[in-house]
């Protein structure tokens, strides 16, 4: 028997209203996030590269958006890579990790396992630094977490974004970091530091209530380098890429972009 058209439409059309996709990819003015998702349309993995396509950062939720892994990437000054595998679900069954320098004998791997319900099950790593390996390949166990019975509770409380600074150093200079802070706190601390060739160093935290405030409008953070002998530095210059962690955590990364020669008046 012929079905009618009518019938037919009917049978596909929620098929089709149903379906979720499990891969998106987005451009953005800072550069382009790739977006997996579980099968119930969560955010399962998210991977943003930077629109010069040297920088990135990965991250992998819970279906609760909690994050269960992140880490840098880069294509620059040799590599540092983060590939994610899947259950059927959608969920990050598993995380590896690839890092080493452009030259030398450094190199770093790692293997992270988890459940379907984002809890960290085995992890096992290897390398080698400029002393030798760092360790044996290994496999660490991790018993199952026990969960507590939960009290229900009703509590009334303002929310408090999280903003998150960094300072990314793309060259191939050592650097002083100057660091001046306006209200500073114990996660926020003003200073003098050092940051490396091809390094991040992570500057703090700060939160204004229920919104995202620029780091301008806090802290003010020069990375400096001295020209020779002489009484004048190259100050860095800088482009900023912001990354929406979560809804309530933002991250700001401040890379170094060219220099201007200046005395230090800092």
């Amino acid at each position: 028997m012929r079905t009618p058209p009518g019938q037919l439409l009917a049978l596909v059309l929620p098929l089709g209203i149903m379906a979720q996709p499990t891969e998106k990819t987005i451009s953005t003015d800072s550069g382009r996030v790739e977006l997996h998702y579980f099968t119930s349309g969560e955010i399962s993995t998210k991977a943003w590269m930077d629109k010069d396509d040297r920088w990135g950062h990965s991250w992998a939720y819970k279906r609760s958006g909690e994050v269960i892994f992140d880490g840098q990437t880069r294509k620059v000054g040799g590599h540092a890579s983060i590939r994610f595998w899947y259950y059927p679900s959608g969920a990050v069954s598993k995380v590896e990790t690839s890092d080493a320098p452009d030259g030398g004998i450094q190199w770093y791997e790692s293997t992270t396992t988890f459940d379907e319900d984002g809890q960290r099950t085995g992890f096992q790593e290897s390398g080698q630094d400029d002393n030798g390996p760092i360790t044996r390949p290994t496999v660490t166990r991790i018993p199952p977490a026990v969960v507590q019975p939960v009290v229900p509770e009703t509590v009334y409380e303002q929310r408090l974004f999280v903003n998150e600074l960094f300072v990314v150093n793309p060259t191939k200079w050592t650097c002083a970091v100057d660091i001046i802070v306006d209200d500073p706190s114990p996660a926020l601390r003003g200073g003098h530091t050092t940051i490396g060739p091809r390094d991040t160093l992570r500057i703090g935290s700060y939160s204004i209530g229920e919104r995202f405030s620029p780091p301008d409008e806090h802290v003010r953070v020069f990375l400096s380098r001295k020209k020779g002998k002489s009484r004048w530095y190259r100050l860095a210059n800088y482009r900023l890429h912001e990354v929406q962690v979560n809804p309530e955590h933002r991250r700001y990364y401040r890379v170094v972009d060219g220099w201007i020669t200046t005395k230090r008046i800092w």
